[in-house]
């Protein structure tokens, strides 16, 4: 079952880029972490189905974008938006109601936690031996080959 981690909406206060440009973000409030993404980025991401990046937000004298935090894309289904953070935190959003946040028809729109990716175990370089029956591997000499 799905938990409530926070939620996102379309940015209420200005935001800077790298070069001190303003830009049109959709904020994610994610156990109190605020975290980004740009509206442009995310709608060629809805568009195409590429990832779009998810980015820190800081604040000195005013917010602006602190770095890369993971990336967020359209799930299998088609139905949702995942995302995905680098600590390895997974969260996820209906599609129809970013849809509504991104046309103004809502402010806000709930995001939940998904459980935990669990990475996956590491193939290890296997032999042709270690399928075989163990009376079969007992017969063979290790060192050189016969002559």
């Amino acid at each position: 079952m799905m938990k409530n981690a926070g939620y996102l909406q379309l940015n209420r206060r200005p935001v800077l880029d790298e070069d001190g440009i303003p830009l049109d973000i959709l904020e994610l409030y994610l156990y109190g972490t605020r975290l980004c993404i740009r509206v442009n980025a995310l709608r060629n991401a809805l568009r195409s189905g590429v990832s779009a990046r998810v980015e820190k937000v800081q604040r000195n004298w005013m917010a602006y974008i602190g770095g890369s935090a993971g990336h967020a894309r359209i799930s299998k289904s088609g139905k949702a938006l995942n995302i995905e953070l680098r600590n390895g935190e997974r969260f996820t959003v209906a599609l129809d109601s970013l849809h509504a946040v991104l046309c103004s028809r809502e402010r806000y729109a709930s995001v939940a936690a998904l459980p935990y990716s669990v990475a996956g175990t590491i193939a290890r370089n296997r032999r042709i031996t270690d399928y075989c029956p163990v009376t079969t591997r007992e017969g063979s000499v290790m060192g050189a080959l016969p002559a």
